[in-house]
């Protein structure tokens, strides 16, 4: 049974005992039928039943510490400390012992480490705690993002550049390629790409959009023309010229993006795009010195 499931069966558990012993039939079975139950020993169930019948309301989540008054909470005073050394607890402890001893008459001690810890820990989220620590950077990394409601194929598509983990040979020297690439964010399928072995250009996003649009082979089965396009406002993507794609037969297509549809989007706002970047970035590298294929030009293939 899962943990967060049996710490849910610890209060009515606790709170049938205290029946028991009102009617007075509680025995040592019962105790050590429910300590089994809960995965904890009979010590503590004795424990839990005692509290209980000094205060109700201990009854209702035993194993948890009591709510007093005096309890110690983090100040203000706590929270400047821990920006000022980064996060570190301990330091921020000698500093009020330090801050204690000065002061005439002599103030109360401090909370010690182990409840100054246990404060910090209850008072302030992970994310509170990583900002104060390493700043508005490390507290981002636990906001919730990519929360955007499930579309329609080809509703919207996202699109950026990522530099691949492997060398190839380029006309004698090694360089690390390029891919752009369309992805679809409904189905999460990737819709064109275009791998460069030079930095991306205008060049390598129009070849991964005329992928991303043509379905007949070698291209295809996703792809077609999408409402919208999210971008991060790069000069490649915001070119002119790619919003009208020539084909090789046919008229050409109006790729349907704007300036007004695209918004300057960073890592938390183009979350389908952005999880295949990381994707690639942790792909198993190779022996390089030992697979490394060779392209000819610099165009896109």
């Amino acid at each position: 049974m899962p943990a967060a499931s049996v710490a849910v069966l610890r209060g009515p558990a606790v709170r049938r005992l205290l029946a028991l012993r009102g009617e007075q039939k509680l025995t040592t079975g019962h105790v050590r039928l429910v300590a089994e139950a809960l995965q904890m020993t009979e010590r503590t169930v004795w424990r839990w039943l005692a509290a209980a019948e000094r205060d109700e309301a201990a009854a209702d989540e035993p194993g948890t510490r009591a709510q007093t008054r005096d309890r110690f909470a983090v100040t203000p005073e706590v929270r400047g400390l821990l920006a000022l050394w980064k996060g570190n607890v301990a330091a921020v402890h000698r500093e009020l012992t330090a801050r204690a001893a000065r002061q005439s008459p002599p103030a109360d001690a401090p909370p010690s480490l182990p409840t100054l810890h246990r404060a910090i820990h209850r008072d302030l989220t992970p994310g509170e705690r990583a900002g104060l620590a390493g700043g508005e950077r490390a507290a981002r990394k636990h906001d919730v993002f990519l929360a955007r409601p499930r579309g329609w194929r080809n509703q919207v598509w996202e699109t950026d550049h990522v530099q691949a983990p492997v060398l190839v040979d380029v006309g004698g020297t090694s360089r690390r390629p390029w891919i752009t690439w369309f992805t679809d964010c409904a189905t999460n399928a990737i819709t064109g790409v275009a791998v460069t072995p030079g930095h991306p250009s205008r060049e390598s996003v129009l070849a991964a959009l005329r992928s991303a649009v043509l379905r007949e082979d070698p291209y295809g089965p996703f792809g077609g023309l999408p409402e919208k396009v999210r971008v991060d406002r790069g000069k490649d993507f915001l070119s002119r010229c790619w919003a009208t794609l020539k084909m090789p037969t046919g008229p050409a297509l109006k790729v349907p993006i704007t300036e007004k549809q695209i918004a300057p989007l960073g890592w938390s706002q183009r979350g389908d795009c952005r999880r295949g970047v990381a994707v690639v970035g942790k792909v198993p590298r190779r022996n390089q010195s030992n697979f490394m294929p060779k392209y000819g030009s610099g165009s896109p293939v």
